[in-house]
């Protein structure tokens, strides 16, 4: 019995049979909250998808759209939320604890990381427009068409999501594209994943890399990889530094939060051109201040968290 039990407390098997546990744990609680969510749209959106499936494609109807957004809603808890918590308990741990939950963050370092984000998005920006440049070699130009066509349809449809005519749906788009996902994708990539990562490994930089690649990989946006590969380190390193998860949940909601108030109707008609959606500064000055200020930022929360373990001995 005992040799069973160690065997499977080698690293290399135990990092591989919890990886299956936590995707399957992704598979069969996002299939139930996506299952729940297509069976209720009929009756809370009055939308007959069941006899007309198509009716999720019309984006110019605004039912549709709500329709949408409460789909995301119930595949944020099944996918991130619900495997984030339960994977916690497989690994013999407290939840709450184990994901950062029970440690409040600091103020300084929760204004210095807001900063940091705010300060990085030039750069964000140039790299979003750099990857989109990005051509692949002739054999792969039907891929690469693709490619293109999903990236237009993805894009149309956040355009669509962010789209706010009034008070209720900047509200909505708040919570459904700014603290629902703050909440929902760092508990899972920095909270559950990041932190297995770094259990097994002992290696913090490795655990914050492979999860920014997984962070950016299962966004399925070719053309956005590589910002928001950067931004999933940003966001794995601020956590490693502060300990609490609550620090890159509130980068992560300034970032979406930002896009969703600039794309507020009343204060999209009045904002200048640089904070437009999709404005990329051509100045390379900028974008390399942008990156050089916005990590050193990050760095004067490593010296604050260093700061803080010293005077209170955490």
């Amino acid at each position: 019995m005992n040799e069973k039990n160690s065997f499977w407390k080698i690293p290399i098997v135990f990092f591989i049979t919890r990886l299956f546990i936590l995707g399957g744990m992704v598979l069969i609680f996002g299939s139930v909250a996506y299952s729940i969510a297509v069976l209720t749209i009929p009756t809370l959106f009055n939308l007959d998808i069941n006899t007309n499936p198509t009716l999720l494609s019309q984006f110019n109807n605004p039912t549709v759209i709500y329709a949408l957004k409460y789909i995301q809603v119930c595949s944020s808890i099944g996918m991130f939320i619900l495997p984030a918590w339960h994977f916690g308990k497989a690994l013999n741990k407290i939840p709450q604890n184990y994901l950062s939950l029970n440690k409040a963050p600091d103020y300084k370092e929760a204004i210095t990381a807001s900063a940091a984000l705010l300060i990085y998005l030039p750069f964000i920006a140039w790299l979003a427009y750099a990857n989109e440049k990005i051509q692949m070699p002739p054999m792969f130009q039907q891929w690469e068409a693709a490619l293109k066509a999903t990236e237009e349809l993805t894009g149309k449809l956040t355009q669509t999501f962010l789209k706010a005519e009034n008070l209720r749906d900047l509200g909505v788009n708040l919570f459904v594209i700014a603290i629902l996902p703050a909440i929902s994708e760092e508990l899972f990539f920095r909270g559950a994943l990041q932190n297995f990562i770094k259990l097994v490994s002992k290696n913090k930089h490795l655990a914050v890399w492979i999860t920014a690649v997984v962070f950016s990989a299962i966004h399925g946006q070719f053309y956005g990889f590589i910002p928001r590969l950067i931004l999933g380190a940003v966001l794995g390193y601020v956590y490693v530094y502060s300990g609490s998860i609550w620090i890159p949940i509130i980068m992560h909601f300034v970032n979406n939060g930002f896009a969703v108030v600039c794309s507020y109707t009343p204060f999209k008609e009045k904002l200048p051109l640089f904070l437009q959606d999709g404005y990329v500064f051509e100045e390379w000055y900028i974008n390399t201040g942008s990156a050089i200020l916005g990590s050193l930022l990050i760095f004067v929360i490593y010296l604050l968290s260093r700061k803080r373990i010293l005077y209170n001995g955490e």
